[in-house]
């Protein structure tokens, strides 16, 4: 974990590409919508910002492009205004997961490494410490079995599994994610792919689905977006 905090800053250099899917189901598994989205990812005022370009492969209508501009905006001046107040924004991948809490609230053992990609990886398994209650693992959002696969060369995330095991997550018991990670350019590890299959809470109903969000073009720089 230092250590992915230390790479950080080779990993703010590159702006990249994230094309997005999400499919919904009924009570029946039968699809119900399906759809797809392009963004840039890029770091406005020191942080990741995703600036939606692209729905179902066309560019936005006219009314949502003006709307992602002055989203843009808006979200880079509160950040400008934050920043004064507390200092520069550290940006970073954003996990949904509670890696953080690795060390003190789960249980890690390690297992047989593994090879992907023709690079070594030492695993591990992360459960919630034993005896943890039920409901405040819920309530901490730390309610996740996890099987972890670390480069052992770089000591970095490179493949990351999760599944619910409490009742009123983000996510529903039972759902799966997933994170991947590349190494670019030989120098920083980005996400590569998200991927989510399982249910979850939408517009007040109990749903099942599946979303996929690979990432590409990543493209080095040597300063941020700032928006005057």
């Amino acid at each position: 974990m230092e250590l992915r905090k230390q790479a950080d800053a080779e990993a703010q250099r590159y702006t990249y590409i994230e094309h997005s899917t999400n499919i919904n189901y009924d009570s029946k598994g039968k699809e119900t919508h399906r759809y797809k989205d392009t963004y840039e990812i890029i770091f406005l005022e020191g942080a990741p910002y995703k600036k939606h370009v692209l729905h179902d492969d066309k560019s936005l209508p006219e009314k949502e492009a003006k709307a992602e501009v002055r989203r843009l905006e808006d979200v880079a001046k509160a950040r400008r205004e934050q920043r004064e107040r507390h200092g520069l924004l550290h940006a970073s991948f954003r996990f949904e997961l509670p890696l953080d809490q690795l060390a003190n609230r789960f249980d890690v053992q390690a297992i047989a490494p593994e090879e992907l990609d023709g690079r070594q990886n030492l695993v591990f398994t992360a459960i919630p410490s034993q005896g943890s209650d039920a409901k405040a693992l819920v309530h901490d959002g730390l309610a996740y079995e996890m099987k972890l696969w670390v480069d052992a060369r770089d000591n970095a995330f490179r493949r990351i599994e999760a599944k619910v095991v409490g009742e009123g997550m983000r996510w529903e018991k039972d759902s799966v994610v997933v994170f991947d990670f590349a190494k670019v350019r030989d120098e920083a590890w980005l996400p590569a792919r998200f991927s989510y299959q399982g249910r979850v809470r939408y517009m007040g109903r109990n749903i099942m689905a599946e979303a996929e969000q690979t990432y590409s073009d990543y493209k080095k720089f040597q300063a941020e977006t700032v928006v005057r």
